[in-house]
């Protein structure tokens, strides 16, 4: 299905001035797309989500609890994105509940807590056994501005999405931790990418939509990211687009947004099976 577009994707992904990485696969026909899909990336946000799973396999391994608390030290906060930096310290949370605040709201303190519970080694070596040989955790975020390129987060949409298609397999630590991330996933706050221009999903309560997103975004100067599971009726989409170099924050919003939208419409029209 994918195969005979190639060209429309190909076109889409390469209309801004951009730098830009994509890996797509349908489950349904086991096609891909993929463009620049080997490419380097400043990680951003998305490494939140390897990071997940090593807490899930650090609790499956029982060096942890997921209901067990962490108390915030003041020293333990940081800038950017999440809630926990406006919230008063010394406050305890769970660590299904720093998971929750770490991709939904994509919080920096509520990371790097997680980061500290598993440790940056342990969480590598979960990375390598799940299929990252490029992509790797070098540091805590918002923490060292002027690192070098060899220094960074960084990672590349084949990898990520292998992995994304791995954990809808239930292949990443258990099913039932591949349910728990993907089910986190699905409560994303900030939705102006992929799904920036898919039809609303609200209505009269029990109806059923005819598209859910579990996914994650990322976003530094420069750098906009999305990847996730988009499920479609009848079909299931792993995406990954990955950026850089972008001259506004509208070009790469434009082009994942029609993305997303793309694949919603070529479902309804063509891809049902």
């Amino acid at each position: 299905m994918l195969k005979q577009y190639e060209q429309t994707l190909f076109k889409l992904i390469t209309s801004g001035q951009g730098t830009y990485g994509v890996s797509i696969y349908h489950f349904e026909t086991e096609e891909a797309f993929t463009y620049q899909a080997d490419e380097e990336f400043y990680s951003a946000s998305i490494i939140k989500i390897p990071i997940m799973a090593a807490v899930f396999a650090h609790a499956a391994e029982r060096k942890c609890s997921l209901s067990e608390t962490i108390r915030i030290r003041e020293e333990d906060i940081v800038p950017g994105d999440g809630i926990l930096k406006n919230l008063a310290s010394r406050m305890e949370w769970t660590v299904y509940d720093l998971i929750v605040l770490m991709i939904i709201e994509s919080d920096n303190t509520a990371t790097n807590l997680l980061i500290d519970l598993v440790g940056k080694e342990n969480i590598g070596v979960h990375m390598k056994s799940w299929g990252f040989h490029i992509s790797r955790l070098h540091h805590k975020l918002q923490i060292s501005p002027d690192r070098k390129h060899d220094e960074s987060n960084v990672i590349t949409p084949r990898e990520i999405n292998k992995f994304l298609i791995d954990m809808a397999f239930g292949r990443i630590v258990s099913i039932n931790a591949c349910r728990q991330m993907i089910d986190i996933m699905k409560q994303q706050k900030m939705n102006d990418l992929l799904p920036r221009l898919l039809p609303d999903t609200e209505g009269p309560i029990g109806r059923i939509s005819n598209w859910e997103l579990a996914h994650k975004t990322g976003y530094v100067s420069g750098i906009e990211h999305n990847v996730g599971l988009l499920y479609l009726p009848g079909n299931t989409f792993s995406v990954t687009v990955l950026s850089k170099n972008v001259p506004t924050r509208e070009e790469p919003k434009e082009i994942i947004g029609k993305l997303g939208k793309w694949l919603y419409e070529k479902t309804l029209n063509e891809f049902t099976i």
